[in-house]
C-alpha cells in the first residue's frame, strides 16, 4: 500500500492525492486493517502516541503523535478514528474532516451547521437486508407489541457499547424511544466515581468486556428487551418481535414472518452472515473506497437518541432504577 507523503510546511501534497487519514486509540483490530489494506486509498498519516499503533500498518508519522497536529494536518481528508474520542477532538473533526469514519458509536460527531460532514459507523449501523426488511413490514404492518434483540460479539468487534448502540438502533426504529429503561449487567460490578455526570455515565463502560440486559418501558404497555455483549466469540444478532401482524424472527442469515394463524407470510432464502463468510473485511473497504453507506450512518436526531438511550442504560447500571431516555436528550441537547 502507498503511504502519503508529508511536506515540512505541513500541507499535504496534492499530487499524492492521499485518501484517507487515521487516528488510533489502540492497535488495529485485524477485521479492520484487512479493511484499510483491501479500500486501497493512501494513507495521510496514522497518528498516534503508542508506538504499537503508529506501526500496525507498517508506517511511523513523522510524530504526529498529537490528535491537534494531525487533524490539522491532514484537513479536509476522511478521517478514521478508532476509539471514542473527546469533546475536542469532535470539534476538530467538525471543523476540519467532512468525513468520518469511526469504530465506536459513542463518538458523538456533531457536525457544524451546515458543514455538510457526517459520520459512518463501522463496523456500522447494520445494511443487513433482512433486518431492514423485518423495519420495512413493521412500518406497513405496525410497531410489534413486544420485541427482543440481541447484539454478541467479541472484543474485537467492538465495545460494549457498540453491542448496545446496535441492537437500541432497531429497536428504536421498529418501536420508538421507550419511556423508560432498566438495565443489569453481568459482569463485575461498576461504581461511578464522583465527578461523573449524568450524560458521562457510560465512561466507565468504554473498556468493560461483559454482558447488559436492558429492559424497555412504554406508556402504552408495550415493552422491549436488549441483550449486549462483548463476551460471544463469534458476531451475531438476533431479533423476535410480535404484534398484531404475528411474529417476525430475523437473524443475519434468515428472516420469518408468521401470522397469528402461524401461516408463513414471508420466509427469505438462509444466508451466511457477514462475518461468518468472512466478508465483512471488504464490505468495511468498500465503505471507506465509496465514503458513503446510507444504512450505515445515522441522521443526527437518530444518533441523538441513539446515545441518549444508551447513556441512560449505563445510568440505570449503577443506579439499580429506571431512566429515561428522553430525559437523556434534553441533557444531552444543551451540552
Amino acid at each position: 500500500m502507498a503511504n502519503g507523503v508529508f511536506k515540512d510546511s505541513g500541507v499535504v501534497d496534492d499530487s499524492i492525492g492521499a485518501g484517507l487519514a487515521i487516528w488510533s486509540e489502540q492497535p488495529l483490530a485485524p477485521w479492520l486493517s484487512r479493511a484499510v489494506q483491501e479500500s486501497k486509498l493512501e494513507l495521510c498519516s496514522i497518528g498516534s502516541q503508542q508506538l504499537e499503533v503508529r506501526h500496525s500498518l507498517g508506517q511511523c508519522d513523522r510524530g504526529l503523535t498529537d490528535f491537534r497536529s494531525l487533524s490539522a494536518f491532514s484537513k479536509g481528508i476522511p478521517l478514521l478514528f478508532v476509539g471514542f474520542g473527546s469533546p475536542a477532538s469532535r470539534a476538530l473533526i467538525s471543523r476540519n474532516h467532512p468525513l468520518l469514519f469511526t469504530t465506536e458509536p459513542w463518538f458523538g460527531h456533531n457536525p457544524l451547521q451546515g458543514s455538510g460532514a457526517y459520520e459512518i459507523l463501522l463496523p456500522g449501523s447494520p445494511v443487513d437486508g433482512r433486518f431492514n426488511h423485518a423495519t420495512e413490514i413493521f412500518e406497513q404492518s405496525g410497531a410489534p407489541a413486544i420485541a427482543q434483540v440481541t447484539s454478541l460479539g467479541a472484543v474485537e468487534h467492538g465495545s460494549i457499547l457498540s453491542r448496545i448502540h446496535d441492537a437500541a438502533h432497531f429497536l428504536l426504529r421498529w418501536m420508538g424511544t421507550p419511556d423508560r429503561v432498566s438495565a443489569a449487567i453481568g459482569g463485575d460490578r461498576r461504581h461511578r466515581t464522583r465527578d461523573d455526570q449524568p450524560d458521562a455515565a457510560s465512561r466507565s463502560f468504554r473498556t468493560w468486556v461483559g454482558s447488559f440486559a436492558i429492559t424497555c418501558h412504554y406508556s402504552d404497555g408495550r415493552a422491549g428487551l436488549i441483550m449486549a455483549s462483548n463476551q460471544h466469540p463469534n458476531w451475531h444478532r438476533s431479533a423476535l418481535a410480535c404484534g398484531a401482524f404475528g411474529a417476525v424472527r430475523v437473524d443475519d442469515t434468515s428472516l420469518e414472518w408468521r401470522d397469528p394463524s402461524n401461516a408463513v407470510v414471508d420466509r427469505g432464502s438462509p444466508h451466511l452472515s457477514e462475518w461468518d463468510e468472512g466478508g465483512h473485511p471488504s464490505i468495511a473497504a468498500a465503505t471507506l473506497r465509496q465514503g458513503s453507506a446510507t444504512s450505515r450512518s445515522l441522521v443526527p436526531d437518530q444518533g441523538l437518541i441513539c446515545r441518549a438511550f444508551v447513556e441512560a442504560a449505563c445510568l440505570s447500571a449503577y443506579t439499580l432504577e429506571s431512566e429515561s431516555p428522553s430525559k437523556m436528550v434534553d441533557i444531552l441537547a444543551r451540552g
